[in-house]
């Protein structure tokens, strides 16, 4: 069965010292790499969040508070995030213990001012970004997931992907999660909805 290895967000504004950090984000450093050193992939892919400055996503653009609920635009919300993974700085490349050289294809996402992307596949408006062409077109069947942060773009994500006809795999060693306290409510969604969640790298 030909396979792609989907390696989400692993940007330094997502680590423990950037702008959006997920708590403890650099311990599935190894588990990445021990991934990305499987050689059975037919191809690697990596999403890459990539917001213009004043991105509608940002509660500075609003003069609101990070994280304030907000839901007045479509493809906005449902929480407004600080400025991060902003084009062209550091907290948008991807972290430098992430052997990236790997790496077949990025996947740039959240470009439109406008609109967020918390999936590889789709905008949060609908909008296809290409993703699932290419895995079809490439003939791909199953899809191995990891990245940051579990419950936001690794699970919308592994959602989109079994809606997409793919037999979809996430390795817990290798993602981390914004909101611990419901990480299991956020892996039994996953689970109810077709994904597979591996405990082993």
């Amino acid at each position: 069965m030909r396979k792609a290895l989907l390696l989400v967000d692993l940007q330094n504004d997502f680590y423990e010292n950037g702008n959006l950090a997920v708590s403890e984000a650099s311990k599935i450093n190894p588990a990445v790499n021990k991934l990305l050193s499987n050689n059975s992939y037919n191809i690697v892919i990596a999403s890459q969040d990539w917001h213009p400055a004043g991105h509608r996503s940002f509660a500075s653009t609003h003069n609101m508070e990070a994280f304030t609920p907000y839901e007045k635009e479509k493809g906005i919300g449902p929480v407004l995030w600080p400025d991060h993974c902003i084009q062209g700085t550091y907290g948008a490349d991807f972290h430098p213990d992430i052997d990236s050289n790997k790496f077949d294809y990025i996947l740039r996402k959240g470009t439109e001012n406008d609109v967020d992307s918390y999936s590889a596949f789709q905008d949060n408006d609908g909008t296809d970004l290409g993703l699932n062409g290419l895995l079809k077109g490439l003939n791909i069947k199953e899809i191995d997931i990891c990245g940051l942060a579990f419950d936001v773009c690794v699970k919308y994500t592994a959602l989109d992907a079994v809606n997409n006809n793919f037999k979809t795999n996430i390795f817990l060693p290798a993602v981390k999660a914004v909101d611990k306290k419901n990480f299991n409510q956020h892996a039994d969604d996953l689970k109810e909805n077709g994904v597979n969640l591996k405990r082993e790298v």
